[in-house]
């Protein structure tokens, strides 16, 4: 499903995407915005792959998608695909919500 619908049945559920995707037992965020802001998921998809030093290259690999898609990503030109964000977010417990600018914070699944 696409991401943009997707947070179309967040928000009218109101429940997280990190809840849809069962990464949080957490219904809600406080102060989550209720639209997916392309460019700051772009700038913190960029941050997440330096934090982790990984490479477009190798995230491109790891998502079997290719570099220019991941340059798309970060420059915000569009929003991250479903599969690619769900992946990211799993094996790094970091929330989708946070990466697609819905909230400030947590930013990893395991902080309070």
């Amino acid at each position: 499903m696409p991401i943009k619908r997707l947070n179309t049945y967040s928000n009218f559920f109101n429940v997280s995407l990190d809840y849809l995707f069962s990464f949080t037992n957490n219904k809600q965020y406080k102060n989550a915005k209720k639209e997916i802001n392309p460019t700051l998921s772009g700038t913190r998809l960029k941050e997440f792959r330096k934090e982790h030093k990984i490479t477009q290259v190798n995230l491109a690999k790891f998502l079997n998608t290719t570099q220019s898609n991941i340059v798309g990503y970060e420059k915000g030109n569009f929003i991250i695909a479903t599969p690619y964000l769900f992946m990211i977010c799993k094996k790094y417990s970091i929330s989708a919500d946070y990466l697609l600018g819905k909230i400030e914070t947590p930013k990893y699944l395991n902080e309070s």
